[in-house]
This record gives C-alpha cells, sequence and structure tokens, in this order.
C-alpha cells in the first residue's frame, strides 16, 4: 500500500522503531511486513503487508490520526507490455509489439550510414535542424533536459549520448542498464545521435542541444509500481528536466500521483504519456491526468494506428507503426505502440522548447497542440480520437518565432490551473496577436537583410526568483516580451541564452532589468543584451533597475541612449535612536534627540585642538564582492555660529586602512550659512584602490570656538559600478 502521512514525523515510521511504548503492537503497523519511505519531502511511505489482511490494514490506517491518504501500490507496465497482456492473439501482438534483432551487435546497417527513419520527416524534425544550422547566430539553444522514466538506458550504446547523462535508481538497479530494452527503444527516439555513420537519427541529434535523465522505474521484464514510478517522477523533477517521456501505464486514477504532477506542472515542467495499445475508449493512467500530454499513434501514413487508444484527454499524435530505434548491446530494433509515438512527441518539445526557452511549460503544450496536423474527416480542429492531430516540430517553431511565447497563451497561476488537457486545453487566438518577428524566417530573415533581433544572456545567481526583465517600444509604450513569463521564477545558478525579441521594426525601445532585492546579480552572475551583433549592456551590480535604450532608424542604424548605472544603497542613517551605524569620535560628538523639528541628528563642535574628538565614522562595510569604483553620500546639515571659513569634512577610507583620503569641505559663508538646513547635499568620490572590498565614511568639524557647531542628519552612502 501507499500511505501519504499528514506531517514529517509520521512519514519516519518503520518497523524497526515500533515497540510498546510507542503504540500498542494491535495497530496497522503489527501487520505490516515491510514500511520504506517513497518520499521524505511528500511523506509517503510504502507499506508492504499479507494479502488476506488488507481490509483490515486499511481500515486501521484510515482510523490513524497521523495518515492523510492511502492507495494501492499497483502494478505499472511498459505500454506494449499492458498491450499485450489485454490482447493475447498473436496476430494483434505483431501488430503492437515488433522487436526485430534485439540484441543482434552485427546488423547489416549497422555500419553503413546512419538512416533517417519516416518519422522524422513526419514531425518536421529535420526542417527545423535546417533552420537553425542555416542561422546559428539567430537562433541560439539553450539546452533542455529530458527525463525518461522506463526500464533503464543502454550507456554504452554507439548511437546514444554518453557526456552528462545521468540516473534515478527506484530500487531495480543500475539507470544506465537496461535488460528490457524498451527504454533504450524509447532514448533512441528522443536522441540517438546524428552525424556520426551509425544507426539511426533521433528527433534531437545535436548532443550538447539536450540532455537525458534516466528513471529506471520498471525493472528488466517491463514491470513497475506506483512506488517505483513515483520514485521516477521525483528524481526528474529533482534533476532540473523540464521534460518528462513516459511510455507506461496502469493502476487507477490516484490522488497522490495527482498532486505530484501538479507539483510537476507548477515548477515547469511538461509531461508527456502513452495512451495506451488496446485500440477502444478508455481512460488510461498516466495519459489521463489532465496535467499529462496524452499521446495516440499514426502510422507511416499519418493515419491513426488501429491499437490506439482514444478518449476525451487525448492531446497530440506522434509516428507508432513500426519505429526502427536503438537496443542494448548497440543494438537496434523495431517496436510499435504509443510507447513509440509518446518520444517522438516529448522529443519535438525538447527540440522547440531549446531555442524558446522564456517560454512556459504551458504556453509549449499549447502551441504544439495549436500547430498540430489534423486528422480528422470532418475538418474539426480536434477530437477524441486523434486530439489535436499530428505533432508539428516546424510549424511550433515558426508560431513561436512569429509572435513570442504570447503564441501559447497568458500563463495561469497556478500554472497548473491551465492544464485542462485534450481538446479542452485553452490555445491562445492568434489573429489578435501582433507579430513579434515583421520579416519571414522561412524566406531567409537575417541580420544582414533587415531584421534586427534583441539576444538576452543571462546567468543567474543563488536568488534568481529576485530577477525579471522586460522589453518595450516606447512612443506607444507596449510591453513586447518579458521574463520569466507568467508567474514563473528563473532557476538559480542557470544559464538562459536566447531571443528576447523577434525582429524590431525601425523606432525606440527599452529593455529593463529589474531586481527585487536591490543587490543586482551576485557575480560570477551577470546579463548581457546584444543587437545585430553589437552587446548594448553587459552588468551584474545594477543595483534595483537598469534601463538601456536604444533606436533603430529608418537606415536601420543602431543608436544607443547614453545611460547612467543605478546607485546602489550601501548604508542609511537617521539618528532616531542614538548613533545607529556610526561611532563618535569624543567628546565633540553628540547625539540630539528630537531638535529643529528631526527625530534625531548628531553635533560636531571645535575640532581644531583634537579633530578626532568633533568626528561621527561609520562601520566598515563590507562590499561583497561587488565591484563599485563610485560613491555618493547624501546627507542633511544645519549650521550654528559657524565664522567666516569654519568648516566640516567628509573623508573615507577603502579596505579597512587607518589612513583616510579627503573627500569634501564644506565652509561658512561660501558653501553654506548658519541657520538655514541644507537637506540632499551630495558628494561622488572615487577611491584610487584596484580593488574597493570594504568602505568606511567619516564626518568631522574644524573651527575654533566651542560654540561653533555643525548638526548632521539622514545620512545616505551609494555605490555604483561602470558600465561594461
Amino acid at each position: 500500500l501507499l500511505v501519504k502521512y499528514k506531517n514529517s514525523v509520521a512519514q519516519t515510521r518503520s518497523l524497526g522503531n515500533i515497540d510498546s511504548n510507542d503504540s500498542p503492537l494491535n495497530t496497522w503497523q503489527s501487520h505490516a511486513t515491510s514500511i520504506s519511505t517513497i518520499s521524505e519531502e511528500r511523506h509517503i511511505s510504502a507499506v508492504e503487508i499479507n494479502a488476506t489482511e488488507i481490509d483490515l490494514v486499511w481500515e486501521e490506517l484510515m482510523a490513524d490520526e497521523d495518515v492523510e491518504l492511502v492507495e494501492e501500490d499497483f502494478p505499472m507496465y511498459k505500454t506494449p507490455y499492458n498491450s499485450i497482456q489485454q490482447d493475447s492473439s498473436d496476430s494483434d501482438q505483431t501488430s503492437h509489439l515488433r522487436h526485430k534483432d534485439r540484441h543482434l551487435k552485427q546488423q547489416q546497417n549497422r555500419t553503413l550510414m546512419e538512416s533517417q527513419q519516416y518519422g522524422i520527416a513526419q514531425i518536421q524534425a529535420s526542417a527545423v535542424w535546417a533552420l537553425t544550422k542555416k542561422y546559428p547566430n539567430k537562433y541560439p539553444n539553450t539546452p533542455v533536459k529530458v527525463c525518461i522514466i522506463d526500464t533503464g538506458y543502454d550507456g554504452s550504446h554507439e548511437d546514444l549520448p554518453t557526456v552528462g547523462v545521468t540516473g534515478t535508481n527506484t530500487g531495480y538497479g543500475d539507470a544506465l542498464q537496461d535488460g528490457d530494452g524498451h527504454g533504450t527503444h524509447v532514448a533512441g527516439v528522443i536522441g540517438a545521435v546524428g552525424n556520426n555513420g551509425r544507426g539511426i537519427v533521433g528527433v534531437n541529434p545535436d548532443p550538447t542541444k539536450f540532455s537525458f535523465h534516466i528513471a529506471k522505474a520498471l525493472n528488466d521484464d517491463g514491470v513497475g509500481t506506483a512506488s517505483s514510478v513515483l520514485k521516477g517522477i521525483q528524481g526528474c523533477i529533482s534533476s532540473g528536466a523540464k521534460i518528462i517521456s513516459m511510455s507506461l501505464g496502469g493502476g487507477p486514477k490516484s490522488a497522490i500521483f495527482q498532486e505530484l504532477y501538479k507539483e510537476a506542472y507548477d515548477k515547469d515542467v511538461l509531461v508527456f504519456a502513452a495512451a495506451g495499445n488496446v485500440g477502444v475508449m478508455q481512460d488510461d493512467y498516466p495519459a489521463t491526468y489532465p496535467l499529462v500530454v496524452s499521446v495516440g499513434a499514426v502510422d507511416k501514413n499519418g493515419n491513426r494506428a488501429d491499437f490506439s487508444n482514444w478518449n476525451d484527454q487525448l492531446e497530440l499524435m506522434g509516428p507508432g507503426v513500426d519505429i526502427y530505434s536503438t537496443f542494448p548491446g548497440s543494438g537496434y530494433g523495431m517496436l510499435s505502440g504509443t510507447s513509440m509515438a509518446t518520444p517522438y512527441v516529448a522529443g519535438v518539445a525538447a527540440l522547440v522548447w531549446g531555442y524558446f526557452p522564456q517560454c512556459s511549460n504551458q504556453q509549449m503544450r499549447n502551441v504544439l497542440a495549436k500547430t498540430a496536423k489534423s486528422l480528422t474527416t470532418n475538418g474539426s480542429d480536434c477530437n477524441r480520437k486523434t486530439g489535436f492531430g499530428l505533432v508539428q516540430a516546424k510549424e511550433a517553431f515558426d508560431l513561436l518565432d512569429k509572435y513570442g511565447c504570447a503564441a501559447g497563451g497568458e500563463d495561469f497561476s497556478p500554472p497548473s490551473a491551465g492544464g485542462v488537457g485534450g481538446c479542452g486545453q485553452p490555445l491562445a487566438d492568434t489573429t489578435k496577436l501582433t507579430p513579434t518577428n515583421t520579416v519571414s524566417v522561412s524566406s531567409g530573415a537575417s541580420s544582414s537583410n533587415g531584421c534586427k533581433r534583441l539576444f538576452l544572456k543571462l546567468l543567474t545567481d543563488d536568488y534568481a526568483y529576485e530577477t525579471s526583465w522586460e522589453l518595450k517600444r516606447v512612443d506607444n509604450g507596449k510591453l513586447l516580451n518579458n521574463g520569466p513569463p507568467g508567474n514563473r521564477k528563473f532557476a538559480d545558478k542557470t544559464e538562459y541564452n536566447g531571443p528576447a525579441s523577434g525582429c524590431l521594426d525601425p523606432g525606440t525601445y527599452e529593455f529593463a532589468i529589474k531586481d527585487i532585492y536591490g543587490d543586482g546579480i551576485t557575480a560570477p552572475g551577470f546579463y548581457s543584451i546584444t543587437l545585430d551583433g553589437r552587446t548594448l549592456a553587459r552588468n551584474s551590480n545594477f543595483g534595483t533597475k537598469e534601463i538601456t535604450s536604444f533606436t533603430i532608424d529608418s537606415s536601420q542604424n543602431i543608436i544607443i541612449e547614453p545611460r547612467q548605472p543605478d546607485w546602489i544603497s550601501l548604508l542609511y542613517e537617521g539618528f532616531s535612536n542614538g548613533f545607529g551605524k556610526f561611532n563618535d569620535g569624543g567628546a565633540d560628538a553628540i547625539h540630539v534627540d528630537r531638535k529643529f523639528g528631526r527625530n534625531g541628528m548628531v553635533m560636531i563642535k571645535e575640532g581644531t585642538t583634537n579633530y578626532h574628538q568633533a568626528s561621527v565614522f561609520s562601520n566598515n562595510i563590507p562590499l561583497n564582492d561587488r565591484d563599485f569604483t563610485k560613491f555618493k553620500v547624501v546627507f542633511s546639515f544645519y549650521a550654528n555660529s559657524m565664522e567666516m571659513n569654519d568648516r566640516f569634512c567628509l573623508d573615507y577610507s577603502a579596505n579597512g586602512a587607518s589612513a583616510r583620503s579627503r573627500a569634501k569641505c564644506w565652509r561658512s559663508g561660501g558653501d553654506f550659512e548658519n541657520g538655514d538646513w541644507n537637506d540632499n547635499v551630495e558628494w561622488v568620490f572615487q577611491p584610487t584602490a584596484n580593488a574597493v572590498n570594504s568602505i568606511r565614511i567619516r564626518f568631522r568639524g574644524f573651527s575654533a570656538e566651542n560654540f561653533n557647531r555643525v548638526f548632521i542628519d539622514e545620512i545616505r552612502l551609494f555605490g555604483q559600478t561602470e558600465l561594461t
């Protein structure tokens, strides 16, 4: 059984820590043969019991005040296995699952030129390869991690990626081994290596543009359990995967699974699952969950395969009949089923998403549905037997290239609220959108023929949720793009590299990057924007907000508007409660409470005989590796009885030095008059040190008379870094 506890304490129970002092032995624990933790974070355990006692234990579990939910730990299968079990005729088995030369290592065509299967052209993958290869600078790629939950992966296969492949062991051994072959076959569909003269070509033939995470949730017979698949999904989410491909099924609808799919969706993960292979209308899980994209199969002629299941949640179709792909032992084999269609569709999602990483999972899902090739005979856009139709990579790519992420509609809050599934998925009305790309990509648009496209490169720090950006046109105030879209957040310590706009018309634009905490992006994190190969801005320490303005004139010339980086606040003291962040130098520096209508201030007097006593100085302020080169002090002051040429001065020291450098002196009769408040007085200074790691400021008085004094209030210190 699967048991979900209400709190994190209950989930730690095991048979080894139950005794008579903790709980009566006639409770459900006394009937369990084993208790194992499935998820500490989600408080889920697997409880193994004798079948004859299931009713008794179930009742006792539900009566346990620490237990929230109890479900069966039901079996799950690779989908061809499930279909064979349900249909035992030899002819049907042959059409559902065909495997040629599974472990044959010396196939005749293995050493010949690699073959491109019919599915690649059918889903338009090769058209995307050609376009992005022709314009690599225009279409930079951000690698997408794809997680496969299946029987494993042949990590030594000649035609599969070997670098950067990670795995999750759910209890069935090394994820990078596959004693069945089903998982390796799925992996080949998604990412068999191209241009190596061997085997086949996957939807994503360049292993530098994506990576695999493998969750071995099924054993070497293609059988697993709900608990092993739950562990697999958790492993996918933890690995940072954007896409999960599941060519498996089994069991009833599960509240525990529903909660986990919701978590994945809200973390910007897109999950695909096989619809099943019995050829009837039925609800197979996990494909029927609304937050999972259900995938059916077509043959090489684009017709729905007779074994492909259907229902109200069916969403997309992929090639699934006689699919030739990789098998363990550097072999190759042929399989049919929605198990094969699923990695084709998941592979297209990875292929397209890598070029539009700023889009959310909901937007990517909607674009794939919006651009699918309809397979209906009556002209309708979607139906229960074929969903929106056959996935089309190039059509999806072109729609995003034309309208940006808006082509996928608005994000919901939470994101899972938009995951309806099937024909009910809320697609965008693109007739109401304004193209961001005014020049047709398919016609060969590039910088050389007038297309000016802004590119953003962003490396986040440990607090990526603080960072956001937007691009708008100044003349009409229209927001053209922003990131992260919707209510999502950037991931910590992650590089994003891609277009921030389509082709831009002549006009004036503003790019703004923001940090809600006010400290920019901590190095080595940074952002940079380029237009037509020209870097417009690159910075880390931009404070709360940095705006770059640029104009594209009618002759397609780029004009960058001059700008100054923001001043970043380092210190504020209003002296409402003593000296606060400052210290007094001696008896001639006094805190004054509530005078001149102010809540507090400091007074310095005399200073000729002992100027140190007539001073106030800040604590040493660490700059935390922020490369400040200039500093600005802003303060208010009031002078009383200061004679002509009596003065007070500001000085500073850098990097903890005892010696101070003079910044500025203010003289009576020239810079100020007695009896008036001087508010928001500013002075900027620039230390000579090559690197400033800390800074300290001091005010001190220089006057000969005891009654000569200066009151200082509202001291602020700011830092600024040079633009790079």
